[in-house]
């Protein structure tokens, strides 16, 4: 048996009446993937069926993966508790992922944490009752246990409510106190078993969340599990979450832990760690910008993700969710042509809030192409000893034309704007595009339309055709007037 410690935890609701206080209980033993038998258990023995049901190809199909949850499920309910078995050591020791690398033994579990759809009470009564029964029918199982304090953890937050703190009611409270007290009692138990789950991990780290565990415990909780299995990246996004500010966590929290953990691991797993757990956390909606987290490095890590796992329309939801809410609807827009009708309800949830990003990326996506083009394009002729020196006779002509736009705004505004000019060889004005939030920009963009209009020649002809040159209006370079 291996010998526990106990760490105290805080009452899940400080201003409760009744202090609640139960033992959070880590096993201390040194375990990991070199302890579980390498020899490679016997097949499960499945329908034609049920081996269909849970075969599908996450490549090609977005619900492949909430299917085969849902065909455990089935094995929970027809209560084929050695098959359950089977299916879990196998994905548990060789480590089974679907393409795109989603673990499978995750999606055992989450068959298995609760009932399908909006349970109601009596699904939840009758769901708890068929773990309980694989508990008793196979008393050695990790898998039923775990599932089953993971159940407990779920039926608590049924009983609490998705509310803040203040919209909770005294029962909720105390149904939430118990049901987690029972899990955490199945944990210890577990933690007894010879066999050992990552997924062990997962279920402390969800309790630890609803008890208020210390910083520094739900840290300790963390290495341990990592410990166990270093990619089982579910951990990761576990934590991080745990750390947002509507959990106590200090803000900028979050993009410094993500930062620092993928830097530690390193190279492309690093990348991928820093993807995983941001698609975790970013909603769409208007927290996202409170992470601060790096779009190029999420980049990086989608990237890896379909190098080292292949790729699968999931990951191409996900990524076009956060390519939305990144406001980068070039990218997004590649992303729905690869969608096409695999759209995930877990990461869109209604069909119209799809369509409406994917409209969104159809409209925005080859402007922000163009636009991009011109700036690299402005970029290399900025580099160039002629090109620095047309530059600032460029920006010399703009400030005098901006001039008018100031005095007709009756004040100083130097909120930027980005101008990019395509100029003719003669010096006109043939190509305008550009972006900002300063009502300077329609003043300016109306002159130099008219410039445009009248291919009147109002620059020096450049060293080439089709030159392209960048101006930003910021306090950096602005006129004086402007500051």
């Amino acid at each position: 048996m291996c010998p526990v410690f106990s760490i105290p935890l805080l009452s899940a609701r400080r201003s409760h009446s009744i202090p609640i206080f139960f033992f959070l209980l880590f096993a201390t033993c040194e375990v990991s993937h070199a302890d579980v038998p390498k020899t490679t258990p016997t097949p499960c023995v499945l329908t034609d069926a049920e081996t269909a049901a849970l075969s599908g190809d996450a490549s090609v199909d977005v619900h492949a993966v909430h299917n085969f949850s849902k065909a455990i499920n089935g094995l929970l309910k027809a209560e084929k508790f050695e098959q359950l078995d089977c299916i879990a050591d196998l994905a548990r020791s060789h480590k089974e992922t679907f393409p795109g690398g989603m673990w499978k033994l995750h999606a055992v579990y989450s068959g298995l944490e609760k009932p399908l759809l909006h349970p109601t009470e009596e699904d939840w009564k009758t769901h708890i009752e068929l773990l309980q029964r694989w508990v008793s029918a196979r008393p050695e199982s990790i898998t039923a246990r775990v599932a089953l304090a993971e159940s407990y953890v779920n039926y608590g937050e049924d009983a609490r409510g998705p509310g803040f703190a203040d919209t909770v009611s005294d029962s909720g409270w105390k149904l939430l106190a118990e049901r987690t007290a029972k899990a955490s009692q199945i944990l210890l138990e577990a933690s007894t078993l010879s066999s050992k789950c990552p997924e062990w991990y997962i279920a402390m780290q969800e309790l630890a969340l609803h008890q208020s565990l210390e910083p520094s415990a739900k840290r300790v909780l963390l290495e341990q599990a990592v410990k166990f299995e270093p990619a089982y990246y579910y951990y990761y996004r576990l934590y991080a979450n745990s750390i947002q500010t509507k959990w106590g966590g200090e803000e900028g929290e979050i993009a410094k832990f993500l930062e620092t953990t993928a830097d530690q691991i390193g190279g492309d797993a690093g990348d991928i760690l820093y993807f995983r757990v941001a698609g975790k956390l970013v909603c769409g909606c208007q927290t996202d910008q409170e992470l601060n987290l790096s779009w190029l490095r999420i980049q990086k890590g989608f990237v890896a993700v379909e190098k080292q796992n292949g790729p699968a329309p999931e990951n191409w939801n996900l990524m076009a969710h956060m390519a939305q809410s990144f406001n980068d609807a070039m990218l997004a827009h590649k992303l729905f042509d690869r969608i096409g009708d695999q759209w995930s309800e877990d990461i869109w949830r209604t069909s119209s809030d799809f369509e409406s990003a994917k409209q969104w990326a159809k409209q925005m996506g080859p402007f922000i192409a163009r636009k991009q083009a011109a700036e690299e394009s402005a970029e290399a002729n900025l580099h160039t000893p002629e090109g620095k020196s047309y530059s600032a006779g460029f920006a010399e002509k703009i400030h005098t034309w901006l001039q008018p736009c100031i005095e007709a705004l009756q004040g100083n505004d130097s909120r930027y704007f980005e101008l990019l000019i395509k100029i003719g060889k003669e010096g006109t004005v043939d190509d305008i595009t550009g972006g900002g939030d300063s009502p300077l920009m329609p003043c300016l963009g109306h002159q130099l339309k008219n410039f445009q209009l009248s291919k009147q020649a109002v620059f020096s002809p450049p060293s080439k055709p089709d030159y392209w040159v960048r101006f930003d209006l910021n306090p950096e370079n602005s006129p004086p007037a402007l500051k």
